[in-house]
């Protein structure tokens, strides 16, 4: 149907294929989210009847646009709902998890913008949906049982000749279940899936999508593949489900074997389709791009931009009057109301643009009930997510930024917190752990918290690490408290765990989630109890384009810092500091203060005076406090990036500018944080 939109302009199409992108998205995240609820609620027709109507529409959707695989894919999905609905098949992990599967392909091919799909683009996951439906039926093979196993159907075989033909490697499977697998039918679909994922299952002992088996104690495949034996054994394994694994190519000329095909020697395995790297970033952008906008959001600004017209009116009404000499003596207070009016309605303006940018966190929450399944599953552990505070709402940007930080912590939780059932029951603990994901609003920011009732951090182990990659001394680890040793999970390279897996254990993703989120001008805190579980506490700014700061002078220069980063404000003369291991302290209600100068920071060589008041700063349960010449007041400034070419130091976070034209530097309280530590390490003896 690709055809339909050849009427079209170059441009027409393009915002076409935007809005389909668009809605596309949003109709596969409510899709996973049905999916999902359905597994729960598996007799809940009212979610079938949601799932038939979102496939429909993206069926509609995507064939209009020329991506008629997708459209194909939906169609068969349509038919296993029909199943579900008529009461034919039950709606069990089987067949939810086929359905995802389906969700997942979708993705794939839009995330490349639907480059090189062909025939053979879904012809896996359409084999597999093809299955399901007649597993119900008296086919050809279906009552095949492990004597005959090694016979294929006529259907099969043209299977094998057809993955010849296309170049790829052909193999024999064997899979022992692991002493500890009791549910073997559910066992039997998540090695289908694993098999499906790196190729394309020609043949199988017992059937995938059958709903029940004999109870087997081993389960063969023919696979078709361009992987290699290595890659395919560390797919399939699955901890506590999968014991000894076979694989051996599949001979299809020898006797005996499992059937045997006449290879015709001209055939050729086609080019593989050409990908168009141009074309993913363009997917990845219309994803991020887009902002889906509620009517009444838009409806304020169009009344504030009527009003600013009435004041542009006004205003001009004014100056033809002083033109005309009409008016002369109240022409102050008219133009000063003027201004309060324009003031008013730009300020409101302001707040609703950014309104329109604010967006529930649930956003980013919603993609996580699908990982913490597949996870815990391929990890052979029970795992619940809990989620709360979905309707709290922050910027785009952040919201679209947090998922990648959200996924290592929630990966690393169910590796290394969430320990397996025998061991949580054996030690008293419910078997199925519990992940917790929940926001809330603090002040001026979001506070999101992600924990476990896992096994907790061990920071012996951790410090241990630490010295035998030489990033602490023996001394130095032995006196690191466990707050500070809880934050060296987030040194690059660092990790607890013994192992490696694809999942964690490169002592990566903790990096990723510190710098992501102090990228953002956000903080990250962590605690963690032995047997008891683990807590990270994000902290995140609203927005990042307006913050409301506090400004004071230093040494005739401007800056700010946001409020949400101030504790408290307190003055101070040079007589109220003393020196701590060379260190300018404050003594504040009993609590020692460490004291900055922004003259040693930007290293202007100016230490300043007798300053006048002290700026206490906060991050978690650091405290630090800034000497300041004058205090200014607080302000709403509009955060514009300072180019690096003209910045010699990396704790500024942007700057603004003043009504009166003034330039004020915004300065970035987890750098400075940094950077004073830094700085306190020089001055250390023996640095």
């Amino acid at each position: 149907m690709a055809g339909s939109i050849d009427h079209l302009s170059d441009s027409e199409v393009e915002e076409l294929r935007k809005t389909f992108y668009s809605q596309a998205y949003e109709i596969l995240e409510d899709v996973q989210d049905s999916l999902l609820k359905l597994e729960t609620e598996s007799g809940n027709g009212d979610i079938i009847k949601a799932l038939q109507r979102y496939f429909h529409t993206l069926k509609g959707d995507s064939n209009s646009i020329g991506l008629t695989q997708v459209g194909a894919l939906c169609h068969k999905v349509e038919d296993i709902l029909t199943l579900l609905k008529d009461g034919k098949r039950q709606a069990d992990s089987g067949a939810v998890g086929l359905v995802l599967s389906c969700v997942d392909r979708i993705m794939n091919i839009l995330n490349t913008n639907g480059s090189g799909q062909d025939e053979n683009t879904i012809k896996g996951i359409s084999d597999a949906i093809d299955s399901f439906l007649s597993s119900s039926k008296p086919v050809p093979g279906s009552n095949r049982t492990s004597a005959d196993r090694n016979t294929l159907t006529e259907y099969e075989m043209l299977q094998v000749r057809d993955a010849i033909s296309q170049g790829m490697k052909l193999y024999n499977i064997g899979i022992m279940f692991h002493p500890l697998c009791t549910e073997k039918n559910i066992a039997i679909f998540m090695i289908g899936q694993r098999l499906n994922g790196i190729g394309r299952i020609i043949s199988s002992y017992p059937e995938i999508y059958k709903d029940k088996t004999s109870n087997p104690e081993m389960f063969f495949a023919i696979l078709s593949s361009d992987a290699d034996p290595d890659e395919m054994m560390e797919k399939i394994s699955i901890a506590g489900i999968t014991g000894r694994i076979d694989i051996k190519p599949f001979d299809t000329g020898r006797p005996g074997s499992h059937c045997q095909v006449n290879l015709d020697p001209g055939l050729q395995a086609p080019d593989a389709p050409a990908r168009n790297p141009a074309t993913e970033p363009l997917t990845q952008k219309l994803k991020s791009d887009t902002l889906r906008v509620e009517t009444s959001r838009v409806d304020k600004i169009m009344d504030l931009v009527g009003e600013l017209i009435i004041g542009k009116s006004i205003i001009e009404q004014i100056a033809s009057d002083l033109e005309e000499g009409l008016f002369v003596q109240d022409a102050s207070a008219r133009l000063i109301a003027a201004n309060n009016l324009m003031e008013r309605i730009v300020s409101d303006l302001r707040k609703g643009a950014m309104h329109m940018r604010m967006v529930p966190i649930n956003h980013a929450f919603r993609k996580f009930p699908k990982t913490v399944r597949d996870l815990s599953a391929e990890m052979g552990k029970l795992v619940r997510l809990e989620i709360s505070g979905r309707e709290a709402e922050l910027d785009k940007g952040i919201v679209d930024a947090l998922t990648e930080p959200l996924a290592h912590i929630i990966r690393n939780m169910i590796d290394h917190g969430i320990e397996k059932p025998e061991y949580r029951r054996s030690t008293g603990k419910f078997e199925e752990g519990v992940i917790t994901l929940k926001a809330y609003h603090e002040a001026s920011q979001i506070v999101i918290e992600v924990s476990d009732d896992g096994s907790g951090i061990d920071l012996g182990k951790l410090k241990r690490k630490a010295v035998e990659k030489g990033i602490l001394s023996a001394d130095g680890a032995d006196r690191l408290s466990d707050d500070a040793a809880v934050n060296l999970i987030f040194i690059s390279g660092l990790s607890a765990s013994d192992t490696v897996t694809d999942i964690s254990g490169r002592g990566v993703g903790m990096e990723v989630v510190k710098s992501t989120i102090e990228g953002m001008k956000g903080s990250v805190e962590v605690e963690t109890v032995p047997c008891k579980g683990t807590r990270f506490r994000l902290r995140l700014p609203l927005t990042l384009a307006v913050i409301k700061a506090l400004l004071f002078e230093v040494d005739s220069t401007l800056y700010s810092i946001p409020i949400s980063a101030v504790a408290e404000v307190t003055r101070v003369t040079k007589g109220d500091l003393t020196t701590v291991d060379g260190k300018d302290t404050l003594m504040l209600r009993d609590h020692l203060i460490s004291i900055i100068r922004l003259g040693e920071l930007f290293r202007t060589n100016n230490a300043g005076g007798d300053k006048k008041f002290t700026v206490i700063l906060s991050i978690g349960s650091k405290r630090v406090g800034f000497l300041v010449d004058r205090l200014i007041g607080q302000r709403e400034l509009v955060i514009k990036a300072v180019d690096s070419r003209y910045t010699q130091t990396d704790v500024l976070s942007g700057a603004s500018i003043l009504g009166n034209g003034r330039v004020v530097l915004i300065l970035d309280v987890p750098a400075i944080f940094k950077k004073a530590i830094e700085e306190e390490k020089l001055r250390a003896p023996g640095a």
